[in-house]
């Protein structure tokens, strides 16, 4: 892929459920469909040079309101095996870790965000799993972390976003969203205020390499602008 890439991407991978239904199959197919689209969208991703992709795998408000938690706590499960397996990447969680104790999950507070270990130098491509998620809420820590360790008088936009850069959040170029949805629902809300929008008509199971390399296509060849 010529021209320029994302340096970090962001992705909502949305549209499982409806695939599943589409094809009269279970709703759990959809998401373990899902998952493993996940994985071979961020080994395209580690090939076209990306070096930070954030995928909201899991929002708070799922969490309240989706009947099929369970179900979509084994994909993320699944999705977060593969994901290890997959490379040598720098693998991390975000959202609230006091959500995710409730969620049954204990291979995934171990990899909650956290300041890189030296060993993570040496690996380009950084994965952030965003589960038990929401965007105003992490701005919230953010902001009480940077109170806890320098009171007050620290207390401003770059502080905080220097925070959420120490979690392996930096700011966003692009920020993907499959199956035509035209939002971003809370994911990402600091780190995307200066990023370009994609929107695929896809539902997320059948975004295929030819999407890819659409999305980095539109990508290229815009010129942006980063003020109002």
């Amino acid at each position: 892929m010529s021209g320029p890439v994302p340096r970090h991407l962001a992705i909502v991978p949305d549209g499982n459920r409806r695939w599943a239904r589409a094809r009269g199959v279970p709703v759990r197919v959809g998401y373990a469909r899902g998952a493993e689209r996940t994985v071979q969208v961020l080994r395209w991703c580690e090939e076209a040079g990306v070096e930070t992709v954030s995928v909201w795998a899991l929002s708070l408000e799922n969490m309240a309101k989706r009947p099929e938690l369970p179900v979509m706590l084994d994909a993320i499960g699944t999705l977060m095996e593969r994901v290890r397996a997959a490379g040598p990447w720098d693998v991390r969680i975000v959202g609230s870790p006091e959500r995710l104790a409730a969620l049954g999950l204990p291979s995934l507070p171990g990899f909650f965000a956290r300041s890189p270990e030296p060993a993570d130098a040496a690996r380009r491509f950084t994965v952030n799993l965003a589960v038990a998620y929401d965007g105003r809420e992490e701005v919230v820590a953010a902001a009480r972390a940077v109170l806890a360790e320098s009171g007050p008088g620290r207390l401003d936009s770059a502080a905080i976003g220097d925070r959420l850069a120490r979690w392996g959040l930096p700011d966003c170029d692009l920020i993907l969203r499959a199956s035509g949805e035209q939002r971003l629902s809370g994911f990402l809300l600091w780190q995307c205020a200066p990023a370009e929008l994609y929107f695929s008509p896809e539902l997320w199971p059948d975004f295929d390499r030819g999407s890819f390399d659409a999305m980095l296509a539109s990508f290229a060849r815009r010129q942006r602008r980063f003020g109002a």
